[in-house]
């Protein structure tokens, strides 16, 4: 795990005149997984959404009052050698889905809601290259705990539950096995049985593909059971950062060990 898949150097970031990332510094290795983990509003969906391009850098000069503009003041994202500050959306969408994978908090955003899995799938494959192989869709279905999977490609996102979408989100994920995968919150709509049973999944995935994960979580057991390393995020800064056990183990931040008496374990294994 020596080669460096993702460099982010001292990002600041405003929404308006908010600054809602403040001097964030991270790496990412082959085949890592690094946990980016705080409460809710702490910058972690902020942070990647400027790694998928969803942002408008300007200069001073140029600076706008509309709070909902996301605008990189400074800093530096690198993925796999190329910035990806200042590309444009034509480029981002090159990048996005074999290179960049990201698996949304809200699976709404993932799918078009009224037509049928199986057109979207094979829609999305082709456009990547990838043929439709409905016997490893059907087996990555089944591997991640969903049941009939023949009818549910039939279905429309919309006859499905919120966390069925989201297990069919990682499922779309996993079989264009990217370079880096971005997950945001992705188990926050699952009970416990089916998230370690999706964590176990990743994680295979991981070791076959030496597959990158950056995984953002407001939930300290589940970065127990997946990373490598933590970074503990509050109000858009790192505060503290370190491998997995260590940093549970001995936080030196109390908002860390805050974290630690606020969350409960995972323990349904």
């Amino acid at each position: 795990m020596n080669e460096t898949v993702l460099q982010i150097r001292d990002l600041n970031a405003f929404y308006g005149q908010e600054q809602v990332l403040t001097g964030v510094s991270l790496s990412l290795k082959k085949g890592e997984v690094l946990c980016v983990a705080g409460e809710s509003g702490s910058g972690k969906s902020t942070l990647l959404g400027v790694i998928c391009g969803d942002h408008q850098p300007v200069s001073g000069a140029e600076r706008t009052d509309r709070s909902s503009l996301l605008r990189i003041e400074s800093g530096e994202v690198i993925f796999q050698g190329e910035e990806l500050i200042g590309k444009r959306p034509s480029q981002m969408r090159k990048l996005m889905g074999t290179r960049i994978g990201l698996i949304p908090q809200n699976p709404a955003g993932s799918f078009n809601p009224v037509r049928r899995l199986d057109a979207q799938f094979k829609e999305t494959l082709k456009s990547h290259g990838i043929g439709f192989d409905r016997g490893e869709i059907m087996r990555v279905f089944t591997s991640i705990g969903l049941s009939d999977p023949e009818k549910l490609l039939e279905s429309r996102p919309y006859e499905l539950s919120g966390g069925t979408n989201q297990r069919i989100a990682i499922a779309f994920a996993m079989l264009l096995a990217p370079t880096l995968l971005l997950c945001d919150e992705v188990t926050s709509a699952l009970d416990v049985t089916t998230a370690i049973t999706v964590i176990d999944e990743l994680l295979k995935l991981k070791k076959e593909r030496e597959m990158s994960m950056l995984f953002v979580t407001h939930h300290l057991g589940i970065a127990r059971e997946i990373a490598d390393r933590i970074a503990i995020m509050h109000c858009g800064r790192i505060v503290e950062e370190g491998p997995a056990g260590e940093l549970l183990t001995h936080p030196s931040q109390e908002y860390t060990r805050k974290l630690l008496n606020d969350v409960p374990r995972m323990t349904e294994r």
